[in-house]
């Protein structure tokens, strides 16, 4: 016996390989918003940032905390 997954559309329950796709099949992320770094380093997209956090060595952490004992 073959299991199927069901997604709610309009109220329904639908088998989930016919229903439709919400906001189309496609994702899209804006580049990034110019900026200046502290050195005056102006950056403008996500590419010259990776490029730029590679030539200093530093990298993004994020404002997440982390589990504890573990360190970044």
């Amino acid at each position: 016996m073959a299991r199927e997954t069901y997604v709610l559309r309009d109220g329904k329950l639908v088998p989930k390989s016919e229903a439709p796709l919400r906001g189309g099949a496609f994702s899209y992320m804006p580049d990034i918003k110019e900026f200046q770094t502290i050195d005056g380093t102006t950056i403008s997209s996500r590419k010259q940032l990776r490029d730029y956090e590679r030539a200093h060595g530093v990298k993004q952490i994020g404002n997440d905390v982390p589990p504890p004992g573990r360190e970044r």
